[in-house]
């Protein structure tokens, strides 16, 4: 069960890095609802990407690492990053900074 999530998450990881680089680079945002409301497709992208590293610091150090509790602090300076890739995401929706 353990090695299946491990794969679950690096693909989700991959995905979403994907995505990013591709907002990054090119402008391009997959289609959907939410589409219309970003108006700074780069900065969206940055913010993804700043959200994958800080879940899969969370996932990789926290959960998927094992029980040991040493890790907690690192695993939530991930969730704390994972944060503000969403808040940088939801500066890309604004008109102005």
């Amino acid at each position: 069960m353990h090695e299946t999530l491990v794969i679950a998450a690096v693909l989700v990881l991959t995905a979403g890095l994907g995505i990013g680089l591709a907002a990054v680079t090119t402008g391009w945002l997959i289609p959907g609802r939410g589409r219309a409301k970003v108006v700074r497709p780069r900065v969206w992208g940055y913010g993804t990407l700043i959200g994958q590293a800080g879940i899969g610091t969370f996932l990789f150090v926290g959960p998927l690492s094992g029980p040991s509790m040493e890790h907690v602090p690192y695993a939530m300076a991930g969730m704390v990053v994972f944060a503000l890739g969403l808040y940088v995401q939801r500066l890309a929706t604004k008109t102005s900074f």
